[in-house]
């Protein structure tokens, strides 16, 4: 049995979540908040970070290895192309969405829906600026520079790269942020075919019930 620790609408929580769906493997996820200081979550995430994978038995850490994990033990309809450079590529998009691009994209979901909805703390509107006018351009840049016409991210099929960049974007929506097409044209078109894909579409149902419990006028 598999089990995953972490909450739902954690970006890094579900990237692995769209992953299993992908897959179509059973598991059942255990909500846990990465501010968990009880003995037993840290016995299994020695960061203190989610999510944790539980096949087992055998615990595994660490978003990207876990998916890697999960990609060899369910090798059908891999997530990681078989040309070194497409699966190069397509690891690489998948480490800048985990580390330059969701830092800006939670920033905004921690400012504008977590602090006032669930800590009732106000929004920093200074943090808020900076990553609307220094942080954010600078993804956007990028990523425009490397989104095709059409299609996927990197080769032919689904990979990591398309499930990581657009985990990050549901976070920025959730935060009051969403791309302009006249800033970012072809990243535009391209999230609008995967925020229209039944995979992320299914994922993005079982994610509404948390959204409105935090803000109910959200969605």
């Amino acid at each position: 049995m598999i089990k995953l620790y972490g909450m739902p609408l954690s970006p890094f929580a579900r990237k692995v979540l769209l992953v299993l769906d992908y897959k179509e493997l059973e598991y059942e996820n255990i909500p846990t908040f990465p501010a968990d200081e009880s003995p037993e979550f840290r016995a299994i995430s020695p960061l203190g970070k989610v999510p944790v994978l539980d096949h087992d038995g055998f615990i595994l850490p660490d978003t990207s290895v876990i998916s890697r994990y999960l990609d060899r033990i369910a090798p059908e309809k891999s997530l990681y192309p078989e040309d070194p450079k497409l699966e190069a590529t397509a690891c690489w998009l998948e480490e800048y969405a985990d580390s330059k691009l969701i830092e800006n994209c939670a920033g905004l979901f921690r400012q504008r829906l977590i602090n006032p909805k669930f800590f009732n703390e106000p929004t920093d509107e200074e943090v808020v600026q900076s990553i609307l006018t220094e942080g954010m351009p600078q993804c956007l840049d990028y990523l425009e520079s490397v989104t095709p016409e059409s299609g996927y991210l990197v080769g032919d099929s689904l990979s990591i790269a398309d499930i990581a960049v657009t985990t990050c974007f549901i976070q920025a929506r959730y935060g009051g942020f969403d791309v302009d097409s006249a800033v970012a044209p072809k990243l535009r078109n391209y999230l609008d075919r995967a925020f229209a894909a039944p995979l992320v579409v299914k994922r993005l149902e079982s994610e509404k019930a948390v959204v409105n419990a935090i803000a109910p006028d959200l969605l």
